[in-house]
Parts: C-alpha cells; sequence; structure tokens
C-alpha cells in the first residue's frame, strides 16, 4: 500500500512539474507574440532580447551587484525584523488581553495606509536610504502578527492545560505545542510577506531614489526608456523574492523535521 501511495504522489508531483513547465512555455510564447504583433521594442521588448540585455549587459557590471546586495541586504534587515517584531508582539497578545487592545489599533492603521504614503511621510523623518529597510518592516510586521495571533488563538487550550498539568516546561511547550500549530499559518503569512516586503522596499528605493539599489536602477530605466532593461530588472526582483520564499520554506522544513 506504502509503495502504491508513493508511486501515485510521484506521478502527481510529475504532472504538476509538467503542467507547470507548459505553463511557462505557453506565456513566454504569448509574451513574444505580442512583442511581433507591436513591434516596438519600447512599449514591449521580446523575452529572448530581455534575457540578452540581462546575461551581457547587467550581470557582467559591477553596479549590478552593488544594486542587488544593496537591496538585498536592506529589504532582507526590513523582511526580517518584521517577521521577528510581529511574532514577538503577536505572543504578548496572546498572553496579556490588554497588549492585543492597545496594539490592535495600530496595526490597523499601519495596515491600511499606502506604501506611498508611508514613504513621503518617513521621508520626513529619515534619509532615503533607510526606507528600503523602514517600509519592508512596516509591510510585514501586521501580516506576521494577524497570522500569527490567529494561530495561537485556535491553539486546542486542553493541550495547554495538559502540559500544566504535567508541568512540562516553556522550551518543551513552545518546540511541540505552539510551533507544530503555528507552522502552517507562519508559513501562508510569509509567503505574503516575502513579495509584499520587495513590492514595498523597491517601491520606496524608486520614490525615495534611493542610491545603489534595484530601485534606483529600474527609476533611471523608466526615465531613459530603457524598457529591455526595466524588464530584466523586473525578472532579477521576482528571480530575488522566489529565492527568498524558498530559503523561508526550506529553514520551516528543517524545523519541522528537527521536531518530528
Amino acid at each position: 500500500m506504502k509503495k502504491i501511495r508513493t508511486s501515485k504522489s510521484g506521478q502527481k508531483k510529475s504532472v504538476k512539474v509538467i503542467v507547470n513547465i507548459i505553463s511557462v512555455i505557453f506565456w513566454i510564447c504569448l509574451w513574444q507574440a505580442a512583442a511581433v504583433i507591436i513591434d516596438e521594442e519600447v512599449f514591449l521588448p521580446a523575452p529572448f532580447k530581455v534575457v540578452n540585455v540581462l546575461i551581457n549587459k547587467l550581470i557582467i557590471s559591477r553596479e549590478f551587484w552593488i544594486s542587488v546586495m544593496g537591496s538585498i541586504a536592506n529589504i532582507g534587515l526590513g523582511l526580517l525584523g518584521g517577521v521577528l517584531a510581529g511574532i514577538f508582539i503577536a505572543s504578548l497578545s496572546f498572553r496579556f488581553n490588554i497588549v492585543r487592545i492597545f496594539v490592535g489599533f495600530p496595526i490597523k492603521v499601519i495596515k491600511s495606509i499606502p506604501v506611498a504614503s508611508f514613504v513621503i511621510l518617513v521621508l520626513l523623518w529619515i534619509p532615503s536610504s533607510g526606507l528600503s529597510v523602514l517600509i519592508p518592516f512596516l509591510v510585514v510586521l501586521p501580516i506576521i502578527y494577524i497570522n500569527t495571533l490567529s494561530a495561537l488563538l485556535e491553539l486546542d487550550f486542553k493541550l495547554i492545560e495538559m502540559a500544566d498539568v504535567f508541568h512540562v516546561s516553556v522550551i518543551n511547550r513552545v518546540m511541540y505545542i505552539y510551533i507544530p500549530h503555528i507552522m502552517p499559518y507562519f508559513l501562508s503569512a510569509c509567503s505574503l510577506a516575502v513579495g509584499m516586503a520587495w513590492k514595498s522596499g523597491i517601491a520606496a528605493e524608486i520614490i525615495g531614489l534611493t542610491k545603489g539599489s534595484i530601485g534606483n536602477e529600474l527609476y533611471k530605466s523608466k526615465i531613459y526608456l530603457m524598457t529591455t532593461e526595466l524588464f530584466a530588472w523586473t525578472f532579477v526582483i521576482a528571480f530575488i523574492s522566489i529565492i527568498f520564499e524558498i530559503i523561508i520554506k526550506f529553514a520551516a522544513y528543517m524545523i519541522d523535521k528537527r521536531l518530528g
């Protein structure tokens, strides 16, 4: 039975991979067809021209790596800070109802304010170099907080009562009760948070004209109508965002495997 299930699971994964590949090829072909029909590189460059510019012009330049590493460092720091702060505040809100009441309103405000408004306001207080750290932090914080708190509130309190009866240590409670229960919610939140962090971080760099950043390169590409480079930088952003998401999922998998 186990072999049959394993075989079926393997077949499903293979079919899923094939379907994903076909889907990617379809959209690339559609993009190529649209580029041929429009026949104006300023409006829509062909996919192979974008790849050519990315490989033969951008990647080989020193400025490319300076911009990429600068954005990764700043947005990554904001993302990490937002995740840690969200978990910490959600834990306090779960433990103390007064904290939940006090942070409820600020979280709603932060969640509802557009990124552009945040950037303009924050530019009054800090230099543009700090925007791509603070903005992702503010965007990620409510996402992680809401999902983590929801997971904690849905926890089976019988498990906590049992832990109290058997005098289970705080560390073991966190490792074997809280983390396994929170992990699905956390992964879902992180999947959303990573994308939002990069979107908001790059937007902050564009508005703030942050030097040595991907956002600044995007802005220059738009100003000088270098559409092919604009597309190439957009692919770089998407690729880095996907890598971040894979790293988070792998870390969560390793934690889950270790606890299991």
